[in-house]
């Protein structure tokens, strides 16, 4: 099964069902393995700063959500 067949399937869930795959996938991403530091951890970062670090940091999970 493709991406593109995938995200048609979830499209059809019912909107609480689509919330769970969606958290789903943020924990996967947001628990991957990596080296790359991350020196937003433990600052207080304005509103600005959040959405630089969200649509940086989870670039995948946005494209998702964005279809």
């Amino acid at each position: 099964m493709s991406a593109t067949e995938v995200i048609e399937e979830i499209n059809k869930l019912p909107v609480r069902d689509q919330k769970e795959v969606f958290a789903f996938l943020a924990r996967k991403i947001l628990t991957q393995d990596s080296n790359e530091p991350k020196p937003w951890l433990g600052k207080k970062l304005s509103f600005e700063e959040a959405c630089d670090v969200v649509f940086r940091q989870n670039r995948e999970l946005l494209n998702l959500l964005a279809k």
